[in-house]
């Protein structure tokens, strides 16, 4: 990388102002005799600088009001003559007149335009780059910037603040990777703080973009933060690599500032201040301040914990021998730049994509908040009866696998963002408040329980995705996808990206439950949920593998808390199948419906109750390609196991060539379906015979819900939203004895 400017250069620059500039002259000699002292917090050291000088920025009025009655001192017609630059790029660098280092520079863009960081940061790291003799700062408009209407850095001789070396000996946890970049956050600090390493610019660029989406913004306006940034290059090391510090705030101004009496401090800190070095402009101040008022002040403005312990989330969204995909906004693959239109192929094991070969590729957005990615022909609903194709898009990143023989698109994001996606995938995004919330909670938990678990079995060797036993009895869950967290269809959660986002009520839900779970004995909930489940759930353990969740048990879905009818014993499940008793989820009501149901969903009529009928040529045909199995001619299906909802757990099939056993739900749903029955909780009507050997000449099959029926009741939950119960009463009715808890 040529540097463009180099520190050679620059301390000509001070020389020559120095010698020229009176003001600057004078205020540099007087840092040879200003005073300092240190102080000590929690281990780190904190300087404390008495300088008349900064009284100029420390007590500059940042208002809009005042800014706009004042000259922009940054534009460069309003320059003192005296005072010169050295061009860089779209900035200038000045020598700053009012130094707190002993070589202080000032950087503004040549533009007059608001201080923002996010389109800057490759900048200010191209800045530390050629300036390898200093320390970048960036101070937010509301985060110390005495010019916020004119995009600016600062810089000052590295080595000066005590965090270049302390951050090394902090206790740090890695919150983020991506390629050669690292970011961590260094644990009981004194300030929260995080830390960006790489050694490719990009790669610190993609992390960086992670954390600016991932504070707290208000619209429109720029999260919060300090900022300082060098590059490191050890002499007996070819490759270097940036350092980044990342003050997120809470507050702009500590209390003692405007403090009446002995309690007022005019200090208002800024990134010099973060990193460990505190400017007093007024002497009482530098002599009364104590290791406790710094400690208080650090408290006071910066956040007192840092949000993010939130993972991100790879999701499966398709896979194809061929795969088109098109960029809205500026991605990069590696360091190149990527627009527009694009397609990769499957050949010879590896990703075909212009003209070469890759095991892999990743395409990271420039901008995390402009940004987004069209993938064509995504199947949605796959092995469903509503299965199609659309075109979806999505924020984050995009990376394309090989994966048995294709392709798959995986979708990288932060798991708050990928949850308003589910929820207005999941149900419309016109569902009541309370159930888009409760919905919310149980989304993050299942997710987050996922990983965990994926995390578990990885480290077990266990897999977990099947029980194969004598008979064809299988279970799916998500532990088949080995190379990403989850798929975007209904064998996870629905995921269709920003395709659907149509109501500020979902991002509303995903906000204000920021980080809750579903919390069961210290662990979080593995919270299932289904569309319908026909009056009273079912248990995990008859739908997937053979432990009991004890908030996850069956229960009647009405507000009578009515005693459950022990529908595993077939005369109950029959009479329960049979009839319609009241329940929440036994609704026709079209505006709850529309509320949970999209398009696709409300080509389903019947859900409640439903059935289905077969010829025997057709179901000895469906039975025989679904299961792969040759039974001949169905003589019967017999119930062998059922559920406390009374769906079936097992399935015997009789045919005129062998018989066998089937399960669980899902399989026997799988089986008896071109795509899946709406649920396993069925009985079986057997009409006419075929000659004098009784085989019967059709099957009808009676049903009640739609889905496997543990956890939450969407139907259900949608109606008792109507009905004016909160998300946490809503939540306590589907998980009994769990407890709602905030986990980051």
């Amino acid at each position: 990388m040529k540097k463009l400017v180099t520190s050679a250069q620059v301390l000509e620059l001070i020389n020559q102002q120095l010698s020229t500039w009176e003001l600057a002259r004078n205020n540099y000699d007087a840092l040879k005799t200003v005073k300092e002292k240190e102080l000590n917090i929690d281990g780190c050291t904190v300087k404390v600088q008495f300088n008349p000088a900064r009284l100029v920025s420390s007590a500059a009025k940042v208002d809009a009001k005042s800014i706009k009655e004042r000259k922009c001192f940054l534009c460069k017609a309003n320059l003192p003559e005296v005072q010169k630059s050295i061009p860089f790029g779209d900035y200038l660098i000045l020598v700053n007149p009012f130094p707190i280092f002993p070589k202080h520079l000032t950087i503004p863009a040549r533009e007059h335009i608001d201080q923002h960081l996010l389109h800057r940061f490759g900048d200010m790291l191209d800045l530390a780059y050629c300036l390898d003799e200093f320390t970048l700062f960036y101070n937010g408009p509301k985060c110390g910037a005495s010019a916020p209407d004119h995009a600016h850095f600062q810089a000052g001789n590295k080595g000066f603040l005590p965090i270049e070396k302390e951050w090394r000996l902090q206790k740090k946890e890695k919150v983020s990777t991506h390629q050669t970049a690292q970011l961590f956050a260094l644990k009981d600090y004194s300030r929260s703080t995080l830390i960006i390493e790489s050694e490719i610019k990009e790669d610190a660029v993609y992390l960086f973009q992670q954390v600016y989406a991932k504070l707290d913004k208000k619209s429109g306006e720029e999260p919060m933060m300090n900022v300082l940034a060098w590059y490191e290059q050890p002499k007996e090391e070819i490759i270097g690599k940036w350092i980044v510090c990342i003050f997120p705030r809470a507050k702009h101004r500590p209390a003692c500032y405007t403090a009446e009496g002995d309690d007022n401090i005019l200090i208002s800190p800024a990134s010099v201040d973060m990193g460990g070095v505190f400017i007093t402009p007024q002497q009482k101040d530098f002599e009364k301040i104590t290791a406790k008022d710094i400690s208080t002040i650090y408290q006071e403005v910066c956040v007192d914990k840092l949000a993010f312990d939130e993972p991100d989330v790879s999701v499966g969204i398709l896979s194809g021998s061929h795969i088109e995909f098109a960029f809205q906004g500026d991605y990069l693959q590696g360091k190149e730049s990527v627009a527009g239109k694009q397609c990769a192929e499957y050949s010879k094991g590896m990703i075909l994509w212009q003209g070469q070969s890759y095991s892999e590729l990743l395409f990271a957005p420039k901008d995390f908040s402009n940004s987004s990615f069209e993938l064509i022909d995504v199947t949605i609903g796959l092995h469903f009866h509503w299965e199609r194709k659309e075109n979806q898009r999505f924020r984050g990143a995009l990376k394309l696998i090989v994966e048995e023989g294709q392709l798959t698109a995986i979708n990288l994001i932060s798991v708050e963002d990928y949850l308003i996606s589910v929820i207005s995938s999941e149900m419309s995004a016109n569902a009541s408040i309370e159930l888009l919330k409760a919905h919310t909670v149980i989304s993050r938990s299942w997710l987050l329980a996922q990983m965990q678990k994926s995390k578990e079995s990885a480290k077990s060797g266990s897999a977990g995705l099947a029980s194969q036993g004598d008979d064809s009895v299988r279970w799916y869950d998500r532990e088949d996808h080995l190379h990403f967290d989850v798929c975007a269809d209904d064998h996870c959660q629905r995921y269709q990206g920003i395709t659907r986002l149509s109501n500020p009520n979902v991002e509303k839900a995903v906000r204000t439950t920021h980080g809750l779970v579903l919390d069961y004995d210290g662990a979080i909930c593995d919270a299932r949920f289904s569309k319908c489940c026909g009056g009273e759930t079912e248990e995990f353990q008859n739908c997937w593998e053979d432990v009991k969740y004890p908030y996850l048990t069956t229960l009647r879905d009405d507000d009578k808390d009515t005693q459950t009818h022990n529908l595993s014993k077939e005369e109950n499940a029959e009479k329960w199948i049979l009839t319609a008793p009241s329940s929440f989820c036994n609704t026709t009501d079209a505006k709850i419906l529309s509320q949970v149901l999209n398009n696709y969903d409300q080509e389903t009529a019947n859900f409640y109750r439903w059935e289905v009928n077969y010829k025997q040529q057709e179901l000895s045909e469906l039975i025989a390609e679904r299961s792969g199995v040759d039974y001949g001619q169905i003589v019967d299906l017999i119930p062998v196991e059922r559920g406390a909802s009374g769906r079936l757990v097992k399935l015997m099939i009789v045919g005129t060539k062998q018989t066998g056993i089937v399960g669980k739900e899902l399989e026997i749903r799988r089986i008896l379906s071109s795509s899946h029955l709406y649920s396993s909780a069925f009985v079986v009507r057997k009409e006419g015979s075929m000659g004098n050997e009784g085989i019967p000449k059709e099957f009808k099959l009676i049903g009640a819900g739609w889905g496997h029926g543990v956890g939450l009741c969407q139907i259900g939950a949608a109606v008792m939203g109507e009905r004016g119960y909160t998300y946490d009463a809503i939540l306590t009715h589907y998980y009994r004895g769990a407890t709602i808890k905030k986990i980051y």
